[in-house]
């Protein structure tokens, strides 16, 4: 036997092995308490129940989507953007605990705590070229300063309250994945193996006029961009 390629071949199947345990190995459970550290009127907005995602036995962070959003008006999705929000409109709420050491996308470090989750879009210029194929972001800022679930018209409003969970001129952001097309059964996690990449699964609950709509979503909670 050859030995040479014997070790090859264990090596290959020991990585494949380990590479779908990691596939597998993430669980979300239902969180029946409220986001920790939220103004009275986000604590309104928000869901009280969240969900906590954990892998490898270990929590990562726990999640709460917003009661209800309303839609862009006769939205279509397009190449580059996937959800129908609009800038600045809040979505949800997370939670690094104490001990996590948390970093955004662009691998940016942030402290452990509650950060509110608003939709924003990656600026379509050169500066942000390979960072994301689409341009759907969240924008992560510290609710000592977010205190108002209203929408945040202003993109540059939104950006500079960010810098505050970032510290730097860049604001602290979430990757959003293209949605499916149909909503997702039940909130779920997995793992983008290829680019290391922890995925968050669950539907919004949102309104277009009069008509409630489900719109799934999807969002890296943890990982960031090679670009």
């Amino acid at each position: 036997m050859n030995f040479r390629v014997c070790g090859s071949w264990l090596l290959f199947v020991s990585l494949f092995v380990s590479s779908r345990v990691l596939a597998v190995d993430q669980k979300v459970e239902e969180l029946k308490q409220p986001p920790p550290g939220l103004s009275a009127d986000l604590a309104a907005a928000v869901n009280a129940t969240g969900y906590r995602l954990i892998s490898d036995g270990k929590t990562i962070c726990d999640v709460w989507l917003v009661k209800e959003i309303p839609l862009k008006p006769k939205f279509r999705s397009s190449l580059r953007i996937k959800y129908p929000l609009q800038p600045g409109q809040l979505v949800g709420v997370i939670h690094f605990a104490e001990g996590t050491k948390p970093t955004d996308f662009r691998g940016q470090s942030i402290k452990p705590g509650t950060y509110t989750l608003r939709y924003g879009l990656q600026p379509d210029d050169g500066n942000h070229l390979g960072t994301s194929e689409i341009r759907d972001f969240l924008v992560g800022s510290p609710p000592t300063a977010d205190t108002n679930p209203k929408r945040i018209e202003d993109p540059k409003d939104l950006f500079k309250l960010s810098t505050q969970a970032s510290g730097s001129t860049h604001p602290a952001i979430f990757l959003l994945i293209p949605p499916p097309d149909k909503p997702f059964d039940v909130p779920s996690a997995t793992h983008d193996d290829e680019r290391n990449l922890l995925i968050f699964h669950a539907n919004l609950s949102g309104k277009d006029g009069d008509k409630s709509v489900v719109v799934p979503i999807s969002i890296v909670t943890v990982g960031k961009t090679e670009a």
